[in-house]
């Protein structure tokens, strides 16, 4: 109420957009404590994780298009590529979470070491097969290929923290 006095005698002093975010998680503040926010805040990324990851792969396959000769490639072509990579990607996350997730349950210093050898070295293979994967498909020489694969991992980089951002803000205010 307060703020919709505000925004009737001033309506420069609250923006739309900041009228909007508070109206969506003023009733969340009241209604919820933290604990109980963040948990249903997680609840809303495991449900709409499924939706980002739809959101972004014609992205990704964009950035690809870009990069590469449109004569000799279709937009098809890039998004079979990045179907491919993405199945990697989340092979290998979920092997990763499996294993975490048994590793958890014992408290041992040998063990959590080697549980962190294990992530570095899988999150290691994924950001190699990047490199390898796109110059097996587009048949480049090493040295292009190379420095394309850095250029349009640092975009995509870029890519995917406005799309999670845009995740975290749509969970947020999607939160029943």
């Amino acid at each position: 109420a307060e703020m919709d006095s505000i925004r009737k005698i001033s309506p420069s002093k609250i923006s739309n957009i900041d009228y909007w975010f508070h109206k969506k998680t003023i009733p969340l503040i009241n209604k919820y404590t933290d604990d109980e926010l963040e948990k249903k805040l997680q609840e809303s990324m495991t449900r709409n994780f499924p939706k980002t990851l739809f959101i972004y792969l014609p992205l990704f396959a964009l950035a690809l298009w870009l990069f590469h000769n449109k004569k000799r490639w279709f937009y098809f072509d890039h998004g079979i590529f990045t179907l491919h990579y993405f199945s990697f990607l989340l092979l290998i996350f979920l092997l990763l979470t499996l294993l975490n997730y048994f590793f958890s349950f014992f408290d041992n210093k040998l063990l959590t070491f080697l549980k962190n050898i294990i992530n570095f070295v899988g999150i290691g293979w994924m950001i190699y097969y990047f490199f390898a994967a796109r110059q097996n498909f587009y048949q480049e020489k090493r040295l292009a290929s190379f420095l394309k694969s850095a250029v349009l991992f640092f975009i995509n980089t870029i890519l995917v923290a406005l799309v999670l951002a845009f995740f975290l803000l749509y969970s947020l205010v999607n939160i029943h």
